[in-house]
């Protein structure tokens, strides 16, 4: 299986990157392995995906050719007798494969604390198969345990406050390194005749138990029951328990620390507003919903007037106090849905979904006014913003990187324009009658 595991870990990691919008990363490891292994379709199903969301569409159509072909190939090199056999070993492996992917990607989904302890939770009881699940998380500065699980329809929740000494004792087995710990018949098992009460009220007849750790730390455990007597599970089971178990420890993790990652990784550290780095990328999902569901979306373009005068005259520390305001400004002052970053420097951008151009201009024209009325020098002396306004045209058939392209650079033609004919004002397209023409105000 180090083959298989190898893959999964970098579909693991391309996941991430999906999940975090950095596609770029995603495909770079997505096509390294499919250089490498050139018929394992989830990673080709993935780059097809990706390839639609991000608008390269000749791309996505290619990918897609590739898998229709590989997937027949595949059909016709399985002969009848060896497709038919439940027991054919490389038929079994395949299957535990392509089950354990779709487990591990379903898992990664979600960056939520409690959706990845209910999918995990769900599909190892499923997929196992068990009657219930228990997953219990140990916090790295909050000692006390927390607790989930999941039990199938008809059976009898298992209480964290009932079950507490019986899942110690299961941590203590396993604390020591990465080993399932299986036991067939609970009730005969030495080490648990302390806890035959409890296996006996919620029929707790076989159980199986691996440790989830992050990074060498152990951050709890897993474990799952089996409600009915005489029956253990197979090593493919056991394998598929391990290895999803592994990537839930990463998953958990990573939704723990996913805000302060997502914060460091896509923020700007003076403002504390997106970085231009993630707009670019966010600009991208925004421009592909707003085709598919056919909506307008804006984007506008804000720049601080004579800034290096401010910097020159009052110094850099109140030039950053001046910038850290107008991020706070716009972070607190656009409707909701709305998208504000730093572009860089004096300049900030703001994506404004489900908005047509009359709107947004009028939108960004009371920005303008609050920092015009609101914004002053340590002498006094008004401190103006300049905005240009561009609605992108999202109905045409241009594909999304070039779009996203034209439409920061029409929207920065406004930005000079406003720049140009003096400043302290927004300029876009706005609609008169059948005419688009320039307007600034």
């Amino acid at each position: 299986m180090a083959e298989e595991n190898e893959i999964f870990d970098i579909m693991v990691e391309a996941e991430l990157y999906v999940k975090y919008q950095s596609f770029s990363k995603a495909i770079e490891l997505l096509e390294g392995v499919a250089d490498r292994f050139p018929r394992y379709l989830p990673a080709k199903r993935t780059l097809e995906d990706i390839f639609r969301r991000t608008g390269k569409f000749e791309r996505a159509n290619e990918t897609a050719r590739e898998i229709a072909l590989i997937s027949s190939q595949l059909a016709s090199e399985r002969s009848p007798s060896q497709e038919n056999t439940p027991d054919s070993g490389s038929n079994l492996k395949r299957k535990l494969v392509e089950k354990i992917d779709s487990i591990i990607k379903a898992v990664y989904e979600s960056t939520d604390y409690a959706d990845i302890l209910k999918i995990s939770a769900q599909l190892l009881a499923e997929n196992l198969p068990a009657d219930r699940c228990v997953i219990i998380t140990l916090g790295k500065d909050n000692p006390a345990a927390k607790y989930f699980e999941f039990c199938k329809h008809g059976l009898a929740s298992c209480p964290a406050n009932k079950t507490a000494k019986l899942n110690f004792n299961l941590l203590k087995k396993v604390s020591g390194g990465l080993e399932v710990v299986v036991i067939d018949e609970t009730l005969k098992e030495a080490a648990l005749q302390d806890f035959r009460a409890e296996l006996e009220e919620y029929k707790i007849h076989a159980l199986m138990v691996y440790p989830l750790f992050f990074k060498a730390e152990l951050i709890g455990l897993i474990v799952v029951h089996r409600c009915s007597k005489g029956v253990s599970w197979n090593e493919q089971e056991k394998t598929l328990f391990s290895t999803v178990a592994g990537h839930v420890a990463v998953a958990i993790s990573n939704a723990r620390q996913f805000s302060a990652m997502q914060t460091l990784a896509i923020t700007d550290k003076l403002t504390n507003l997106y970085n231009r780095r993630f707009f670019e990328e966010r600009m991208q999902m925004e421009l592909t919903n707003a085709r598919q569901q056919k909506y307008p979306i804006c984007l506008a373009l804000l720049d601080i007037d004579h800034f290096k005068r401010i910097n020159d005259t009052f110094g850099h520390a109140e030039g950053d106090k001046v910038l850290c305001k107008l991020g706070f400004v716009l972070s607190t002052n656009l409707r909701k849905g709305s998208v504000v970053a730093r572009f860089g420097g004096e300049e900030f951008v703001v994506i404004l979904p489900n908005t047509h151009i009359d709107v947004a201009h009028q939108i960004m024209e009371g920005i303008r006014q609050l920092v015009s009325e609101t914004f002053t020098t340590d002498d006094d002396k008004p401190i103006t913003i300049s905005i240009g306004v561009q609605e992108a045209v999202v109905a045409g058939s241009m594909d999304l990187v070039s779009l996203q392209k034209e439409t920061i650079e029409k929207a920065d033609t406004y930005l000079y324009q406003a720049k140009r004919t003096g400043r302290n004002q927004v300029c876009s397209a706005t609609n008169s009658g059948r005419e688009t023409t320039p307007s600034c105000s």
